[in-house]
């Protein structure tokens, strides 16, 4: 099971629509099952040593694979974002 995390600069506003978006897409792709989500802020996200990819509304400098959310909250580009976390959860 992957661990992903959700996080944004305060870990509550963008990063919860985000998170929202994407448990809708995990579920329509029955993937929802396969995948531990946490959500916090950017600065809890340089201490995990748990995570094995993020997707972030902030920049994060992390030693894992980082995927941009703001297309979710944009609602342009969100198709690239859904298949590269379809990508990271299915490798």
């Amino acid at each position: 099971m992957k661990h992903i995390m959700i996080c944004c600069g305060a870990g509550v506003a963008t990063s919860t629509v985000a998170l929202k978006k994407l448990e809708a897409f995990l579920q329509s792709e029955n993937l929802l099952d396969k995948v531990r989500i946490s959500q916090g802020t950017v600065a809890e996200a340089k201490t995990r040593d748990d995570i094995d990819f993020i997707v972030s509304t902030s920049p994060v400098d992390v030693s894992v694979p980082v995927i941009s959310a703001l297309p979710l909250l944009t609602g342009m580009g969100t198709d690239k974002v859904f298949s590269r976390v379809k990508e990271y959860l299915l490798a």
